[in-house]
């Protein structure tokens, strides 16, 4: 099925679930109100924390090279990937903080260095960074047991005051990131007796479901990206 609108998890948050369904594009919220029905999480297991990176396809080809990771650990989930950055010759030589051997800057990194390049006047070198898709204690998102070892929905709020989620499925040999896909009479969120419907340019639903729609909702998660255990 062609996607109207994939998410694109680790490059910013996204506000909408989409999919086209016989030439329909919708969005689906949750209210707080429906979390109340679930188990929270104060974390991933330990037993999954580890480091993941895309599968080793050509699709992925320039987000391995970039060094895109999925992290767990007792912080949370989130993204690492390098930034290419430079610093001048003419900083490195005036300011004692920072200094270049052997191929490594130091002063960058507190207590490290990093491999460097110089090309022309820059030596270029590249940071890890980190973009938490769930930080453990944070406001910002919020996981849930889904019935099933390993399996978790992650709540992300929203500026209309409700809340996306996607599942997050440890499966042994890697992690699969899935997002709601409501394409049939059992995945429909007319299924939910709490379902408010916005019309407009496409249909929003904001949905209140209670424990058994959400066990009926957990089989209607589809893959979108998958990452592989290092």
């Amino acid at each position: 099925m062609k996607r109207a609108l994939k998410i694109i998890l680790f490059l910013s948050t996204t506000t909408v679930f989409a999919q086209e369904i016989s030439e329909t594009v919708y969005s689906v919220y949750f209210r707080t109100e429906a979390f109340a029905a679930l188990k929270k999480a104060n974390g991933v297991s330990t037993g999954y924390h580890g480091s993941y990176e895309p599968e080793n396809t050509d699709e992925n080809a320039l987000r391995r090279s970039a060094g895109e990771y999925i992290k767990v650990d007792e912080t949370g989930i989130y993204l690492e990937k390098n930034k290419l950055l430079f610093i001048t010759r003419e900083q490195v030589r005036e300011d004692s903080k920072y200094q270049v051997r052997n191929g490594y800057i130091f002063g960058v990194v507190e207590n490290d260095s990093l491999p460097t390049a110089l090309e022309g006047e820059n030596y270029y070198f590249l940071v890890p960074s980190k973009t938490y898709i769930y930080q453990t204690g944070s406001a910002n998102s919020f996981l849930y047991d889904a019935f099933s070892s390993g399996v978790y929905f992650l709540a992300q709020p929203e500026d209309n005051g409700h809340f996306t989620v996607i599942v997050i499925h440890f499966t042994g040999s890697g992690i699969d990131m899935k997002e709601l896909v409501l394409n049939d009479e059992n995945c429909s969120a007319q299924k939910i007796k709490k379902c408010e419907i916005i019309k407009g340019d496409f249909n929003t639903y904001i949905l209140s479901p209670v424990i058994k729609e959400w066990e009926q909702l957990a089989t209607c998660f589809e893959v979108y990206d998958r990452f592989v255990k290092e």
